[in-house]
């Protein structure tokens, strides 16, 4: 078992930015409805809009000024309640991509938008999807030598997506592709996601010693370089605490699962995805550790917000809720557990294809990413 994510996000952000010389920012690509740069743009174009004369008279400024906020309050608070979904960013990330085609832009920055596009359809639970975007962004970044790292990076986040669909040698192949680019660029933080991310691997062959090994080098080498990629770290502590309980040490492993939650909960919010992720990890310290009650409270709570956030779907979440079956499991809720294998099975179905030898819970940290 493991937990998969930076979907943590495994990269799931490219770590080179990439312009298309002011016709596409993709600087902004993630934000749709970013509601301060609206705000900022709304009250400079109210106030563009007066004459000079009124410009300068300050009882109308204020007055303009006044209506001006209170306006972009409302659409700012409508922004929040209403985040862009992931169809919403496949949409948005489908029309960058049509529009760069139509404007003859180089294959590497053609590649760059599939390599983002890809993850917004694993995360969408689209595998067949993901994997053609992956596909189409490596064709287009191979052998550029400006888009060496970029396409180091899409190959671990390929690994990643095979390991969240438990097709270990696949990922194993994609991930030591990856490190062996990677050895060679002079990033230590990269090198470092790679190792945390054949511990994952490592994890879901039940190896543990090995797993805990390449995870607690590669939160050594985040922690000094300060990562500022926080979910790779929040993923390297989760799986710290799987295979510390895996190996008889979950006290120790419990540390770590509550480091996990406290920087999740610090860095993107008490009811974010990451946070929910973090969860998992404390619940299953607390199932075996004993504390049943509260294993059992943090798990729910971990699927009510994985549920809200990253939609019915998700494979993040049906790996959860597989996770809280084998929970119920171990503690003789056997009708509990049926229940729930009876609520999965059309998902389970669904995913089949894909899904050659699926995983359990711990394969959660791709899923963060």
């Amino acid at each position: 078992m493991r937990q998969t994510g930076a979907h943590a996000r495994p990269v799931d952000s490219l770590e080179i930015n990439v312009t298309s010389e002011g016709t596409i920012d993709l600087a902004h690509r993630n934000e749709p409805h970013n509601s301060q740069r609206f705000c900022y743009c709304l009250m400079r174009w109210s106030m563009t809009m007066l004459s000079v004369f009124h410009r300068r008279n300050p009882c109308v400024r204020f007055w303009t000024m006044a209506f001006t906020i209170t306006f972009v309050s409302v659409c700012c608070a409508q922004t929040q309640q209403n985040p862009p979904t992931h169809e919403d960013r496949i949409a948005q990330d489908l029309q960058l991509i049509h529009t760069a085609e139509q404007q003859h832009l180089p294959d590497d920055r053609i590649g760059y938008l599939w390599a983002v596009l890809a993850p917004e359809y694993r995360k969408a639970g689209n595998f067949t999807a993901s994997e053609d975007a992956y596909f189409r962004a490596l064709g287009l970044l191979e052998g550029r030598p400006a888009a060496v790292r970029n396409y180091a990076t899409t190959l671990d986040n390929l690994s990643m997506l095979y390991l969240t669909y438990g097709r270990l040698d696949e990922a194993e192949k994609y991930n030591r592709s990856s490190a062996k680019i990677r050895g060679g660029l002079g990033y230590p933080l990269d090198e470092a996601r790679s190792e945390q991310h054949m511990a994952e691997i490592d994890l879901a062959r039940h190896k543990f010693k090995a797993a805990a090994d390449r995870a607690a080098q590669a939160l050594e080498v985040m922690e000094r370089l300060n990562d500022p990629e926080r979910s790779n770290m929040i993923s390297a502590l989760n799986a710290l605490a799987f295979t510390k309980c895996s190996l008889r040490d979950c006290a120790k492993g419990m540390e770590y699962a509550q480091r996990s939650l406290d920087m999740a909960r610090s860095s993107y919010g008490e009811e974010s995805a990451e946070a929910a992720h973090s969860m998992m990890a404390v619940g299953f310290a607390e199932w075996k550790l004993g504390k049943l009650n509260e294993a059992d409270e943090t798990m729910r709570s971990a699927i009510r917000v994985m549920k809200a956030r990253e939609g019915p779907e998700s494979r993040g979440l049906l790996l959860a809720i597989s996770e809280y079956r084998n929970y119920l499991k171990g503690v003789h809720r056997d009708n509990d557990a049926e229940k729930i294998a009876q609520e999965l099975l059309p998902q389970v179905q669904k995913q089949a294809p894909a899904c050659t030898t699926c995983v359990s819970v711990r394969s959660l940290s791709n899923a963060m990413r």
